[in-house]
């Protein structure tokens, strides 16, 4: 390697120590170094540069042999305008003395002497192959995402990155859009609704989210198209916009509305299905069990009397069976109601057990029940879901029990919830059984030569009920020896619940004015039947002519169905009430007297203005038992109206 020239040496340091200096400070250069003639011969070069580049041959061996040809035009381009005193820059790849991979970064800068005359270049190469090949990576994993991305400057709103997914959903070709402004790129209403979106990323500083419908190759596409800004120390640098696809999802969206809207649409079908059978089943099932009712107060025959009581049993079972059917269909719409209201536990268990221990005794079966000391008193919780439940594992113990017991237990369990406990000596079940017993429709014999009836459902919807109430449904059981189902509910404690008094059939004082609104002609001919020795009867067969009858003449009291053509119950009570207002005249007792048993039709009628709803079918009993009730409303009503008077 040559030393400095006399020329060099004397114009550029003032004795061999400055000179050392100068060349220790090349050395301690961490990129490769040189220093050239202006010919562009070597003059001396660091030991970083000799070991990537290695030494360059010949005592002034040409500083451009050093680089791989291909670099050659940018290589000479760079050295003239050094030479001419400008500083330049250019990029070469190179194999070096290892023929590793390497990308270097390479400035000429010219070197002057005192008079400023160029006499000297510096040339510096920077390794710089990690930053490029991680900007290849990464632009290349950018042109490879199938979602589309665009990035332009913030400053002059130019694009400077469009991906092939952005090529393909905007239409465009990346080199001849680079660089240019969306005004220039895209449609002139598309380009001003990017405007705003952008003008809103900058003035809030927050990501915005639009959909998009796109017109791609004849064909719709909805994007879902973010749009937000990086910053640096400065302020907004880059517009990032990044789009998704969403067309196949939308598409998933809108199927899956429509399937929920059908299946809604077949759920509505199929409740009001149920809610007019239910009707329709109710009415003539009215006929038979109130006129087994009247029957049997009248019949003295053995034989005759034996007919009614047939009659009567099968129509309270297919009453239970529908209410069965009814319960099932609210459970499964989410419409079945979990009521809190004070009760006497103990009463309530023991009432149960006594009903199903008819049952046992015909059948030579034992019926016990212990209520624990501790929890023998008031609570509050649903005694009529509860009652059903009980009901319902009391039956199945005597249906499946034919010797021993069967008992009810009543205990606290170590949480201070209140744990029942049906165990009976029956037929019992193995492990395959009870998997399926609690399943609807489900029984333990499903034979055609089965034992026991039934429709496989009181179990399934024991269990809804229990865990509505806060508690989970279980058993056990050993096939031949017997069954034990339990269950437990937090039953808080409350104050004494008034005694429950039994409904006594009694018949209304006096012979008041009774209006029936009926378009069943069972019906009314039934209501006729229990009313005719104790009341005045007037029958109607619609909403409409009720409303004209107590125009004409009020009656003493009303009872009124709920679905009849013309004019329904619901609105007819809504005028007999507006009736009454604008004469200022008493208020009449009014019975919803209806086969529409669910929950929602018990509110309608409360909210037109019945005082009592009562349940198709009906005895004598329940009837009195509600004119009753309706009765003593109308007297509290009119104390009330005293009073303010």
């Amino acid at each position: 390697m040559s030393q400095p020239d006399s020329e060099f040496d004397s114009r550029t340091t003032s004795d061999s120590t400055c000179a050392y200096g100068y060349l220790s400070l090349l050395e301690a250069n961490q990129d490769s170094a040189w220093i050239l003639r202006t010919d562009g011969h070597v003059e001396h070069a660091n030991q970083k540069a000799l070991a990537l580049f290695g030494e360059p041959s010949g005592v002034a061996a040409d500083w451009r042999a050093l680089w791989p040809e291909e670099s050659r035009f940018s290589l000479d381009r760079s050295f003239n305008l050094a030479a001419d005193g400008t500083v330049a820059r250019f990029r070469a790849f190179l194999g070096g003395v290892s023929k590793a991979r390497v990308y270097s970064d390479t400035t000429i800068a010219p070197m002057r002497d005192a008079q400023g005359r160029i006499v000297r270049l510096l040339a510096t190469a920077r390794d710089v192959t990690e930053e490029v090949e991680t900007q290849g990576f990464l632009r290349t994993v950018l042109q490879l995402l199938p979602l589309p991305l665009t990035v332009k400057n913030v400053e002059d709103r130019r694009y400077v990155l469009i991906n092939r997914a952005a090529e393909d959903v905007l239409d465009l070709v990346a080199d001849e859009s680079i660089g240019k402004t969306v005004d220039e790129v895209l449609p002139a209403v598309r380009a001003e609704r990017t405007h705003t979106i952008e003008a809103a990323v900058l003035r809030n500083g927050e990501m915005q989210v639009l959909e998009e419908a796109i017109e791609i190759g004849g064909e719709t596409r909805h994007l879902l198209i973010k749009t937000l800004a990086t910053y640096d120390d400065i302020g907004a640098r880059h517009m990032i916009t990044l789009g998704e696809d969403i067309t196949a999802r939308r598409a998933a969206a809108v199927a899956l509305r429509a399937a929920l809207d059908e299946a809604e649409q077949a759920s509505q079908a199929k409740s009001a299905f149920l809610a007019n059978m239910s009707h329709e089943i109710r009415t003539p099932l009215n006929g038979i069990i109130a006129g087994a009712d009247l029957l049997s107060k009248v019949s003295t025959d053995p034989r005759a009397r034996e007919l009614v009581d047939i009659i009567s049993a099968s129509g309270r079972s297919l009453e239970r069976l529908l209410s069965d059917v009814l319960d099932l269909v609210r459970i499964e719409a989410g419409q079945m109601m979990v009521e809190a209201a004070p009760f006497e536990l103990g009463d309530m268990a023991r009432s149960v057990a006594s009903l199903c221990a008819l049952r046992a005794d015909e059948k030579g079966v034992r019926m016990s029940v212990a209520v624990e000391v501790g929890v023998d008193r008031a609570v509050t919780g649903d005694s009529a879901r509860l009652r059903q439940v009980l009901t319902n594992l009391l039956s199945n113990a005597v249906k499946f029990t034919d010797r021993g017991e069967v008992s009810l237990a009543v205990t606290q369990d170590a949480d201070g919830r209140t744990r029942f406990t049906v165990t009976d000596t029956g037929i019992g079940f193995d492990e395959a059984t009870k998997v399926r017993i609690c399943e609807r429709f489900q029984q333990a014999d499903a034979s055609f030569t089965r034992r026991f009836g039934g429709t496989g459902l009181g179990l399934a919807i024991s269990r809804e009920l229990i865990e509505l109430m806060g508690g989970e449904l279980d058993c056990d059981s050993t096939p031949e020896v017997g069954s034990s189902f339990w269950f437990s509910l937090p039953l808080t404690p409350c104050a004494e619940s008034a005694p429950h008094v039994e409904e006594i059939a009694t018949a209304p004082s006096g012979a008041p004015r009774v209006l029936v609104a009926d378009d069943h002609p069972t019906n009314r001919k039934v209501v006729e039947l229990m009313l005719a020795d104790v009341a005045d009867i007037v029958s109607v067969e619609n909403g409409q002519e009720a409303v004209e009858m107590y125009g004409l003449s009020p009656p003493d009291l009303v009872l009124m169905d709920m679905q009849m053509p013309v004019m329904d119950g619901l609105e007819a009570v809504r005028q007999i009430r507006a009736l009454e207002a604008s004469r200022g005249s008493p208020r009449a007792p009014i019975i919803m007297l209806t086969a529409n048993a669910r929950p929602e039709h018990v509110q309608a009628s409360r909210e037109a203005g019945a005082d009592v709803h009562l349940q198709k079918p009906i005895t004598s009993a329940a009837l009195f038992a509600a004119i009753g009730e309706a009765m003593d409303v109308r007297a509290d009503n009119d104390q009330d109206t005293a009073i303010s008077a």
